[in-house]
Parts: structure tokens; sequence; C-alpha cells
């Protein structure tokens, strides 16, 4: 149980289902000791691995306890190795199960794309993006099952300060890997004008301990740019990483499924420029089709990062009501009880 954004909604969603005083657990393999956050039940696996194949056996046995002691009617499956090894088993036991589809998963072999389609089988399945639907939905030939339910923000916790930051500062919250587009970012960053590299400061998350992350530390020794770079250690405060941020950048270079930094940025009144595609399109291009741009030319970033600074104070002011309208937690929280009560009750 991390800090990224799939465990950041089964946490949201734990939340509102105490707040309706229903009865919820999360069963995971491990769990952040910052994240024993008061009323959420957090169940560990007993010293197993959901992606390991001799502790599935035990796996099941603790779960078969679980929902005969806690009286549970729906699991709800937010990952591929617990769909894999897990679903038909937790179904026999005649329970209800949901599962979530978080991304368009490349397809590399029958194996690996049989392995994905577990995620598919749930009684109810929810795409947190129409573009990940479209990629599965012709998987399907029962669309009533399929649900498409956007990752909602927190729009209490991810609240505007009135501090404006002292820097110029570009943030990039996404963590180091080799598709999230940083060294991208580094070099474009070099190809803008004087005036925008003299002012600016880059602000990144990293631990310097992955081979992308120390990929990207090599990189940053051979463009000189080290006094221009601010890095971070991961946290669970990332609010403040955001708010001592000017301008928020995603820049992945495949499409993001749906890319919680976006609508984070957008609530705290932060202005955001992403890929004109995926996820990340699908949340900017109502607001503002100017943010988005094309990630494989400098010219297009450049043009929304331009724009994006000409119109800060306007695009800043209308970000977090489009964010509390179209990609709150209550919201995200509500649609996928209304799944849950309509699964239970058939």
């Amino acid at each position: 149980m991390g800090i990224g954004g799939i465990e950041t909604g089964v946490r949201d969603i734990a939340k509102y289902l105490n707040k309706k005083k229903i009865d919820n657990y999360i069963l995971c393999e491990s769990s952040n000791k910052n994240f024993n956050i008061k009323g959420l039940k957090i169940i560990k696996l007993d010293n197993s691995k959901f992606k390991n194949i001799f502790d599935q056996n035990k796996i099941k046995t603790q779960i078969k306890q679980l929902i005969k002691k806690k009286r549970i009617n729906l699991v709800h499956i937010s990952s591929r190795a617990p769909a894999f090894f897990l679903i038909n088993y937790i179904k026999n036991l005649n329970i209800k199960v949901v599962t979530s589809v978080h991304n368009k998963y490349e397809s590399r072999s029958f194996l690996k794309d049989w392995y994905n389609s577990f995620l598919l089988k749930g009684d109810a399945i929810i795409f947190n993006s129409n573009f990940v639907k479209k990629t599965y939905e012709h998987y399907l030939n029962d669309k009533t099952k399929l649900h498409v339910i956007p990752r909602g923000v927190d729009t209490n916790y991810f609240s505007p300060s009135r501090k404006k930051p002292i820097n110029k500062n570009i943030f990039i919250p996404s963590r180091i890997s080799s598709w999230k587009g940083h060294e991208l970012l580094l070099n474009y960053f070099l190809l803008l004008h004087q005036k925008y590299r003299d002012t600016f400061y880059i602000h990144l998350v990293s631990l310097n301990k992955s081979k992308e992350e120390k990929k990207i530390q090599l990189l940053i020794n051979k463009l000189n740019i080290s006094k221009k770079i601010i890095i971070h250690k991961p946290t669970l405060d990332v609010k403040s990483l955001y708010q001592e941020a000017f301008l928020i950048v995603n820049i992945s270079k495949r499409p993001e499924g749906f890319g919680r930094t976006i609508s984070e940025a957008l609530s705290l009144s932060k202005v955001v420029i992403a890929p004109n595609q995926g996820g990340t399109k699908e949340q900017l291009f109502n607001l503002d089709k100017n943010l988005l741009f094309n990630v494989n030319s400098f010219q297009s970033f450049q043009k929304s990062f331009k724009y994006a600074l000409k119109n800060y104070d306007a695009i800043s002011k209308k970000g977090r009501s489009y964010v509390k309208k179209n990609y709150s937690s209550d919201l995200m929280c509500k649609k996928t009880l209304d799944v849950y009560n309509h699964l239970v009750n058939l």
C-alpha cells in the first residue's frame, strides 16, 4: 500500500464507505506505516506475495477466512496479479467481484495478453477513462458490465494556498520511470529561450536508487544543469511539492490511463500542461485544449508552455471548479458505490 494513484483511490473509497457506515477492508501485501489512517481497516497478507504462484493456496485460505469472518459480499480487485490468480476462486465462493482497469497495458505476447485479460472477468469492470475503456471494450460482449469512473481528487486536501511560490518552478510529479518523460523534459528545457532557462527551475522526485533514477542523474550532469534542478525525496505530503511549483508538467511518452497529477494540480489552482493523448487529453481538453501538446514535438511543447504562462491567471482561476465538478473524490466514490450496490442487489 504505497503512494501511487491506484492506492490513493483505494484509500479514498475506503474512507467514503466508512462515512456511509459500510464495513470494508483493504487487503494488501504490506502497508506503509504512515497509512495507518484512523478508521481504515488494512489487513496484510501472511508473508505472501500476490505474484508468487507458491503463495496462492495460503492467500486463498486467508481470503476465504476473511470472507466468512467479516461476512463480505463483494470484492474489488485493483491489480492484475490478484485478478489472475484469485478472481475465479473468489467467484466460486459466490462472491461478486468488481475489477478496475487503470491503463492500456502493452501487448507483448499471447501469455501477457492472457494475464492482463483476467481484469476483464469482473462482474462489473471499472475503467478510469474513456480512453482505457475503448482499448478493451471490443473484447467484451456484455457492455452493461462496463463503467467509466475517472479517478477522483480529494479537493479538501488539494486546496489552494494563499502562499505563492518564491521561484518560477516547473514540477514533474510523476515517479521516474522509462516512460514518464523526465529525460524529454530536461532536453526540452535546454531548447527553451535563455530567459526561461534563467528564470525557471525544474523540480523532480527521486531517491537516485533505481536504474532509471540514476540514468536521469547522469543526464543532469551531462547537460550541466544541476544548478537548475531541485530533487525531492518521495513524500506522502505531495501537496507541499505542488504548492512550491509554478507550473506542473506531465510529459509521459505513452498515453496515461488517466494521469491523476493533472486533476491534483488543477484542484490546487495550479496550471498544468500535458500530452494531447490518453487520459491527460481527456481531462484537459474541455478545460483548455491549448494546454495540450504533441509529446514528440518541442515546438508543440513550447507553444503550450508559452500559452500557459501568458494565460496563467485565467487558467488558475477556473481549474479548481472544473475539478470539483468533474473529477472530485466524492464523485468517484459515489459512482463506485453505485456499482457495488447494483451488483449486490442483483
